[in-house]
């Protein structure tokens, strides 16, 4: 599934989301200012980080973002959207991340399960919550 179902709602948000694809493949090579730059600089942006706790506020997200992208050093990312919506000046998107990189002749890979939500503000979108973490097969018995 692609960005095109956010096209026949909201062609802005489905561009802007592109660049948020276009940032985290930066932030997962230890970039993380573009990604950045396309958050909302609020006191009530939050983000709930593949590690580490929750963060509420700008700053406090800008400070996690950059610690985790300092780890990071992946050669490929790409995002498969499972749903997406948008009402009024809120959007949101369900995303499986993947990344890779070659350590020691083999590959390695990484998924993460990510939601994001967007809001319109003075007619920009800005990313106001993430929540990522680790897609690790699990068997469960019930």
């Amino acid at each position: 599934m692609s960005n095109s179902m956010l096209i026949e709602t909201d062609a802005a948000l489905a561009e802007f989301v592109s660049r948020c694809h276009d940032a985290l493949a930066q932030q997962t090579k230890g970039r993380s200012e573009p990604f950045l730059a396309l958050w909302s600089h609020t006191d009530d942006a939050t983000v709930m980080a593949a590690v580490g706790g929750y963060h509420i506020g700008f700053a406090n997200v800008s400070k996690v973002l950059s610690e985790a992208s300092k780890s990071q050093s992946f050669d490929t990312f790409e995002a498969e959207t499972i749903a997406a919506g948008v009402h009024g000046d809120f959007g949101y998107t369900v995303e499986i991340e993947r990344m890779t990189r070659q350590d020691e002749d083999a590959t390695q890979e990484l998924a993460v399960r990510a939601t994001q939500v967007y809001r319109r503000s003075d007619g920009e979108w800005r990313v106001l919550h993430r929540h990522g973490d680790i897609l690790t097969p699990v068997a469960v018995k019930w």
